[in-house]
């Protein structure tokens, strides 16, 4: 698991679910979605980072293409949790 910091300083764990499957989670208020054709093609954390479909993500020194972002319901207010389903 890595953390990183948003612009506001706040935390964002990013944790490998299995082979193609990273959750990204931390605090934010009012995050921010794109979508279309009922699916989600772009999520902003609350002060970043934003993330979208075709998009790439450096994790544990390889660069995962973003296939699906998926959001997960919420266990704590203010918690934000995404699933993004990668490829290499």
């Amino acid at each position: 698991m890595d953390v990183i910091k948003s612009r506001y300083g706040l935390d964002r764990s990013i944790e490998k679910l299995g082979d193609k499957r990273i959750r990204v989670m931390g605090e934010s208020e009012f995050p921010r979605t794109a979508n279309s054709n009922g699916e989600i093609t772009a999520f902003d954390f609350e002060g970043g980072p934003c993330y979208n479909v075709g998009g790439v993500l450096r994790y544990q020194k390889t660069n995962w293409k973003i296939k699906k972002i998926t959001i997960e319901k919420p266990s704590y207010k203010g918690l934000t949790s995404i699933v993004l389903d990668v490829e290499f």
